[in-house]
């Protein structure tokens, strides 16, 4: 503890917000099962029309479509609606460890962040139009920090820096957003009368403010990400073409669509496992950087007034924030 403060490692983090990790596993296990169920039978479909229709794939190629866009659709209602609530109730008990090193005991601690995203939003359609809010004025923000890179382009082997550093800053964008969703939960829990849009608006120019700090933390997670990402889509695939070859035997055709159900099945299973496990890995490592980044820091005016110059996204989110200077969260849901 510093000043009131915890320092705790991302892995002593994670470790105490294991339950929030196993909500989301078991979730995504469920949708993996289900999937796999459905990318099989629409794959035997799909067979059954090929034969049906001879040589020709293309009825073959659209089942496969339509089941890849079913099979992601529903995976984006899932997260909207059910585990966008403990992505955020992760961050606010995130940011209570951080701030006062305690937090509930297990039993109960995803009810127990979800409880908070709503005492301090209202309701998740209003933290969810925030989020979307800081996600967008980020993503243009980073677009001006790296173009500030620019001038250094005149050293050699510069434009390597730069792709580098894009790259990471792209992946990153999607972990910052929560980062800074994080410093609505610090301020409400330091009972700041100021609306989460002003808070918000803040945690967006501190962001700005310690970019170089953050990026810290963004450099290993994206290398966590990949590196995990290849290695497990490569550790799932091999096995199950093998599987698939000897189940299709000498089946004509059999082997080809097994072998598609393979690859399908391992890349969705990586996507589904990265989102359950490495996420909020992520997720804690990039609210981490981010909340010891900040400790010493205030909101900059001076670039706070830049910032409305180079985003129009955070302009709007700055007019907001200007409209609804001290509106109680509760009061945002009505």
């Amino acid at each position: 503890m510093t000043n009131g403060k915890a320092n705790f490692t991302s892995m002593e983090l994670i470790k105490r917000t294991m339950p929030f990790f196993v909500a989301r596993i078991m979730t995504y296990a469920i949708f993996a099962l289900a999937s796999i169920v459905f990318l099989a039978i629409m794959v035997g479909i799909g067979f059954l029309l090929l034969r049906m229709f001879g040589e020709s794939a293309g009825a073959f190629i659209v089942v496969m479509l339509i089941a890849l866009v079913v099979l992601f659709g529903g995976l984006r209602l899932l997260e909207r609606y059910f585990l966008y609530m403990v992505k955020l109730g992760h961050v606010s008990v995130l940011v209570e460890l951080l701030e006062e090193g305690i937090a509930p005991e297990d039993k109960g601690m995803v009810a127990y962040g979800k409880d908070r995203v709503i005492e301090n939003f209202g309701a998740s359609n209003v933290a969810f139009l925030v989020d979307n809010m800081v996600h967008a004025a980020v993503k243009q923000i980073q677009r001006w920090i790296t173009r500030m890179g620019e001038m250094i382009r005149f050293l050699p082997g510069s434009q390597y820096l730069i792709m580098i550093i894009n790259g990471i800053m792209s992946v990153s964008l999607n972990y910052i957003d929560e980062a800074v969703m994080s410093y609505v939960f610090l301020q409400r829990k330091r009972e700041k009368e100021e609306s989460v849009w002003r808070s918000a608006c803040d945690g967006v120019v501190l962001y700005a403010q310690s970019w170089k700090d953050v990026l810290k933390s963004a450099v290993f997670s994206v290398l966590f990400i990949y590196v995990f990402s290849i290695v497990l889509f490569l550790a799932l695939v091999f096995p199950a073409m093998l599987l698939s070859k000897v189940i299709a035997g000498d089946t004509e055709g059999l082997g080809y669509f097994l072998g598609a159900l393979a690859v399908l099945g391992s890349a969705i299973l990586t996507i589904l496992i990265k989102r359950a496990i490495v996420d909020p890995v992520v997720t804690v490592i990039m609210v981490r950087g981010y909340q010891l980044s900040i400790r010493e820091l205030e909101p900059a005016m001076d670039l706070q007034d830049k910032l409305l110059g180079v985003s129009s996204n955070f302009r709007k989110l700055h007019r907001k924030a200007k409209e609804e200077p001290h509106q109680p969260a509760a009061d945002m849901a009505r």
